[in-house]
């Protein structure tokens, strides 16, 4: 069986002002959810209410972010993404198109984040937080993408290259449009934001960028996709977006953990008992006795089970299977591998495997890749 890594793609805007009145709301405090996830929520005394009508600009009301991409989800990048944290944010402008703000105008770029700051600062306006730029994509629904969780390349013009995308004027692609009326925040620059890039680097000196475009469409086209660069940088694909009103002081504060490895483990008798039921669905027969499991970091805030099954009737037939541990436990990939327990070697990079066994015809080898929270089981490869 394999499970593979879509390929990714396009996109750019229509303009629409949507200004929406909302009433005060005290939040609730942020609450950590998922291996290494954080959230950083000073208390705020009240929110702001969508006052007067500021042009270009689109109110965003109060309500609840779901910041990151939760571990059911692929793709999703876990070392550096809150796994679905659910966070209350309070209501703030954001433009509605990439600096200079205007339809049909090719964006502003090559600019540091301090001179993306002191344009927006010309126009009374200041940088978005990345948060509050998450939560102007994601709309009241939280979606994936600006248009919904199904990736659709032609929405945003996504899966061509920074450099080509760059180049595009604003107003290309009108369903790139997110459920608040924000336009244009993917397909096209990269948007500076003034926070610092804290997923377990020190590094003060990144900061971090959202939307953009690159060829794996379908990962950076997500509204919960970042990159770290540093704050003195400057490119032609990188430009920016502005915010106003009071500022929301959530940040992101993920911490790694787990270090790379594939390491073999005990305890099988305990594993049968908690996993029987939902290996006998994926691998049928071969869940009868687990011969051999693996513990699988692929990278930080990621951990895995390879877990090694075969039959105790003759003809024996093994398999393998990829699972998610927690509290609702899920297959990810699964596939038959031979007559006898298979060896699980390691190809240089951890997040690359090689599960070798044997049949009647012999030796032959498999490849288990993980990419982005996708696990990948490739064909049969004999020597």
């Amino acid at each position: 069986m394999t499970l593979s890594f879509r390929s990714m793609t396009p996109a750019l805007f229509g303009v629409v002002s949507l200004l929406v009145v909302a009433c005060k709301r005290t939040p609730a405090p942020a609450t950590d959810a998922g291996a290494g996830a954080g959230v950083i929520l000073p208390p705020r005394s009240s929110m702001d209410a969508g006052g007067v009508p500021r042009p270009g600009m689109v109110w965003i009301p109060a309500g609840t972010l779901r910041a990151g991409t939760p571990v059911e989800r692929i793709p999703r990048v876990p070392d550096e993404e809150l796994p679905g944290v659910p966070l209350e944010m309070g209501g703030f402008y954001i433009d509605t198109l990439p600096w200079p703000n205007e339809p049909g105008a090719i964006p502003t770029s090559n600019v540091t984040r301090d001179e993306a700051a002191a344009l927006c600062a010309t126009k009374g306006k200041r940088l978005c937080t990345e948060l509050e730029w998450e939560r102007a994509c994601k709309g009241e629904g939280n979606g994936a993408y600006e248009y919904g969780d199904a990736y659709r390349a032609a929405a945003c013009g996504t899966g061509v290259t920074a450099e080509e995308a760059a180049r595009r004027p604003t107003g290309e692609h009108a369903q790139c449009k997110s459920s608040f009326g924000v336009s244009d925040m993917h397909g096209g620059v990269w948007e500076w934001t003034d926070s610092a890039w804290a997923r377990g680097n020190k590094d003060s000196s990144l900061g971090v960028l959202r939307g953009g475009n690159a060829v794996a469409g379908e990962l950076v086209g997500r509204c919960s996709n970042a990159i770290g660069r540093a704050t003195t940088k400057k490119s032609p694909t990188m430009g920016l977006r502005c915010c106003a009103g009071a500022k929301n002081e959530a940040k992101v504060d993920l911490t790694l953990k787990g270090q790379p490895v594939i390491e073999q483990i005990g305890h099988l008798d305990e594993l049968h008992d908690a996993w029987e039921p939902t290996l006998r669905e994926a691998i049928g027969t071969a869940a009868n006795h687990i011969t051999r499991a693996y513990r699988w970091v692929p990278v930080p805030n990621e951990e895995l089970l390879l877990i090694v099954g075969c039959n105790t009737v003759a003809p024996v037939t093994c398999s393998i299977a990829i699972a998610r541990d927690g509290t609702s436990k899920s297959i990810v990939a699964s596939a038959e591998i031979g007559r006898t327990t298979p060896d699980v070697l390691r190809l240089g990079d951890v997040r690359h495997l090689r599960v070798r066994g044997l049949d009647v015809r012999g030796t032959f080898g498999r490849d288990v890749t993980y990419v982005y929270g996708n696990v990948d089981v490739a064909d049969v490869r004999r020597p």
